[in-house]
Order: C-alpha cells, then sequence, then structure tokens
C-alpha cells in the first residue's frame, strides 16, 4: 500500500511520457473510485488546482486537494511528491480504445459520433467562461462507453481565450498553437505575437478534429492529410465534411464553437 499526507493508493503507476503518474484512491471514508489522484517529484500542480475551482461541470473534475509531501510504501518513505487530488473518472483514452476496438463500421460510427457529440458539452461550458483548454489529446478525452460520456481532463494548459500560450502537446496541438510557440521561441515579445495570434475555442476544436480524425481512420491526418473516407469507406459524406471542416488549418475557416459542432454532428 502506498500513501502519501492521508491518501491512500495500492498501486505506484508510472506513466511513460506523461508528466503526472495517476492513482485511485482508496481511503475507507471516501465513496469506491471517487477520487484520482496525479502525482509526480517534478511537476508542480498548484496552477491547475486554482484552475479548476473556476468550473462546476459533471465531465470536468472537481478539485479536492493540493500539496507537496512525502510517499510511503507501506509506512516506509520513498520521495517527495506534488500531488493533486481530483474527481476520477471512469473509463479510458479515445484512441486507445478504438487502437483495441478497430475501425468503426458503419453502426460503430453512430457510437463515435454520439460519445464525440456528448465531448462538446464540457468544451462549450468551458469556452462560454472565456477559457480554452489548449492541451487536447487522446489522453485528457476520458470515454466511458458503459455510459457514453467523455471527461474533459488535464487542465494545467488552460488559458483565458486571447492570453499567450502556457504549454501543449506538439502531436494535437493547431497550427496557430505551433506559430505562437515559434514566434515566442524566436524572442518576439508576447505583446507583439498576440497582435499577430489569438487563441480561441477554435483551436480547441482543431485537437479534437485531429483526434476524431485519428478514431476514424486509425491514422494521424498531420502525418498525410487525406480526406477521412478515402480510408474508411464506411464513413458518411456528412461526417466527412464535418472533419474537414473542423481539421481547416486556417482558423477563420474552421468550425468556430462547439456549439456549431455538436449542431453539425447532430446532423450526419
Amino acid at each position: 500500500m502506498y500513501s502519501i499526507k492521508k491518501h491512500c493508493f495500492k498501486e505506484f503507476k508510472i506513466a511513460p511520457g506523461h508528466r503526472a503518474n495517476y492513482a485511485i484512491l482508496c481511503n475507507p471514508e471516501f465513496k469506491e473510485r471517487q477520487w484520482g489522484m496525479k502525482y509526480s517529484p517534478a511537476n508542480d500542480y498548484s496552477r491547475e488546482y486554482k484552475i479548476l475551482s473556476l468550473f462546476s461541470h459533471p465531465q470536468i473534475p472537481v478539485r479536492y486537494e493540493e500539496g507537496k509531501d512525502v510517499m510511503y510504501r507501506d509506512g516506509q518513505s520513498v520521495l517527495i511528491q506534488n500531488y493533486l487530488i481530483m474527481t476520477h473518472f471512469e473509463g479510458e483514452d479515445v484512441v486507445e480504445y478504438y487502437k483495441k476496438k478497430g475501425l468503426p463500421d458503419q453502426r460503430e460510427i453512430e457510437n463515435v459520433i454520439r460519445y464525440f457529440l456528448n465531448a462538446t458539452l464540457p468544451l462549450h461550458y468551458m469556452h462560454s467562461k472565456g477559457y480554452i483548454h489548449c492541451d487536447i489529446k487522446p489522453g485528457h478525452l476520458i470515454l466511458n462507453p458503459v455510459t457514453g460520456t467523455m471527461a474533459l481532463i488535464d487542465l494545467e494548459c488552460t488559458i483565458k481565450t486571447g492570453e499567450i500560450i502556457c504549454g501543449m502537446s506538439k502531436e494535437y496541438a493547431s497550427p496557430e498553437q505551433k506559430e505562437m510557440i515559434r514566434l515566442l521561441r524566436t524572442g518576439e515579445s508576447e505583446k507583439s505575437v498576440l497582435k499577430k495570434i489569438r487563441l480561441n475555442s477554435a483551436s480547441d476544436l482543431y485537437s479534437v478534429g485531429l483526434i476524431l480524425y485519428r478514431v476514424m481512420t486509425g491514422k494521424l491526418w498531420q502525418e498525410a492529410p487525406i480526406p477521412p473516407k478515402e480510408i474508411n469507406s464506411a464513413i458518411p459524406d456528412k461526417l466527412n465534411k464535418v472533419l474537414l471542416g473542423v481539421l481547416e488549418e486556417n482558423p477563420n475557416n474552421r468550425i468556430q464553437s462547439a456549439e456549431a459542432l455538436k449542431s453539425e454532428l447532430e446532423a450526419v
């Protein structure tokens, strides 16, 4: 048994390639699988803890506690960890789910549409509050196929619309996010960069489009931007059009809002 402060968990799980490790708490005073804990010896979670207080939505984590303390294994100290405790969502990375399940056929496409319709709900809520997630990738959209819900997690890079980016996952970032990072790295001032680039909800939608494309085709759009229907013939023409609309390079030509994406998916 492991513990940090009074918080107990059964397994020490290290996630390669991720800045945070994750455990489900098993304290007797908690409901079973009620709370999850991100922990890392290097990554501080104080910013994400503050950000979580801004939102109240069933598909966005509720914060519980944040801090830094010694991790113990069976009563023996191991190392000091930063930690963040928040709602645990049952489910898994939506891309990994479909890697195991295989490319969606005509019947399964109905489920995929239902799942991504559900994912627009927390996005619309966040965007309506004037914030963008800025780091949407498969591991941050957690699918529960039993309930059909998708939870939006890991808000540490969330910013106000129009602010300077503070992090991203390059593989699933929008073109304008990458360009903002490129300009900042050249030494251009933040004020100058913001005159050229304004991140908004369309940036998050591009990332959602990349995930949906990968689910539907098993491919990465960035590696070979092929219309999805050419890879998976089961994709309806309307869905093909929606995907191409959300993957427009120019954010001004892209589907602009989670509400608009929801309407487009409903019409497929």
